[in-house]
């Protein structure tokens, strides 16, 4: 196979999250060769998606962005057990097994920034905090918006307004949270949009690889999202 023809099968693989064995039998290849393809091409993609250095830099004048977690459903669940969580990969927000990605976007829906791939029982705070976003957007001064999974951020990271044990909110409370959920749902679009990667519906890797495979489809997605813009 040519370079060409191995590019078509990371693709391939991307787009219609077809198994190693009926990718190996398109291409005439053996499954072991597709699996080694397809893995070379991610390992080749995943270091042209933005570090968060340089998602902060491209933030825009306004200095706003929103913070959210998605998971990222995976078919091996017993390859990252433990004896003392025999199950991390399951996700109780989710109610699936995963992997937890944070990501970063502006106010107007543009994805700029994924973390590390963390098993989905991970709290979206803490997930968020071991990818240094947190420090990163309190340090650059960057306001950004976040629901109520991360409240305790503290820094530059604003989450909804509790409401006092037995008590209700009162109207500028009210209104400010209602802001906040209008500025998070932006958030909706950049994750529908990834994950129209069929690859994404259920990756049939391991869960070591997601971090890989995440960003190199990210960075395909924002090369393609360039060339649509002209």
């Amino acid at each position: 196979m040519t370079s060409w023809d191995q590019a078509v099968m990371v693709l391939v693989w991307m787009a219609k999250g077809d198994t190693f064995a009926q990718l190996a039998a398109h291409f005439g290849v053996a499954t072991d060769t597709a699996w080694r393809y397809v893995n070379e091409g991610l390992d080749a993609l995943a270091p042209l998606a933005p570090t968060l250095e340089e998602a902060l830099a491209a933030s825009g004048e306004e200095r706003r962005l929103l913070l959210d977690g998605t998971l990222i459903p995976t078919c091996c669940c017993a390859a990252v057990a433990t004896e003392v969580n025999p199950d991390p990969l399951y996700s109780g927000k989710h109610r699936d097994h995963g992997m937890n990605v944070q990501a970063l976007t502006t106010p107007e829906g543009e994805l700029i920034f994924l973390g590390q791939a963390r098993p989905g029982s991970t709290h979206d705070l803490s997930a968020a905090r071991a990818d240094g976003i947190v420090d990163a957007v309190t340090a650059a001064g960057v306001e950004t918006t976040a629901d109520s999974g991360y409240q305790g951020a503290s820094g530059t990271v604003r989450t909804p307004i509790k409401r006092p044990n037995g008590k209700g909110r009162n109207g500028w409370e009210k209104h400010a949270n209602s802001a906040l959920a209008r500025l998070r749902a932006a958030l909706e679009h950049p994750f529908a949009a990834l994950k129209r990667w069929r690859a994404l519906d259920r990756l049939r890797i391991s869960p070591n690889r997601t971090t890989t495979a995440i960003h190199a489809i990210f960075a395909v997605t924002r090369q393609r999202s360039s060339l649509a813009r002209g």
